[in-house]
């Protein structure tokens, strides 16, 4: 068998050609990767500052029906902040009580806040609700 001098060398610019088509597929997967575990942690973040919130809103909303005019039970400002599963929980403002119009009711505006911090992310969510009594 003889070897044509103008063919040599054309299969190693093929398998040249399939090494570059690989490697950047290899690099879109990574990067795919990498950003799907950062939306995970978000989400997890995100679900614990929630939860957080909720648990505080729970408890002032309990004293609000106990005592319309009760204090915040829980504030930023506080020595001790309410913890929540790692995530700070606390009375972002609280209005009230006003009177409803034309009613006898009074009526309390409540903001909770969960703020959790991990893996350079600070996720932040705010519940408000208002209580009638």
């Amino acid at each position: 068998m003889r070897l044509n001098p103008e063919q040599m060398g054309s299969m190693l610019l093929s398998v040249i050609f399939i090494l570059v088509i690989l490697s950047a597929l290899m690099a879109a997967m990574v990067t795919l990767s990498g950003q799907s575990s950062r939306q995970l942690v978000y989400e997890v973040q995100a679900l614990k500052a929630r939860l957080a919130a909720e648990a505080v809103l729970e408890r002032q909303v309990f004293a609000s029906l106990t005592a319309i005019d009760a204090p915040a039970v829980v504030s930023k400002d506080d020595e001790s902040p309410m913890t929540v599963n790692g995530c700070v929980a606390f009375i972002k403002s609280l209005d009230g009580p006003t009177l409803a119009e034309g009613t006898s009711l009074n009526q309390v505006s409540v903001v909770a806040s969960g703020e959790c911090e991990g893996s350079g992310l600070t996720v932040i969510r705010n519940i408000e609700v208002e209580v009638i009594k």
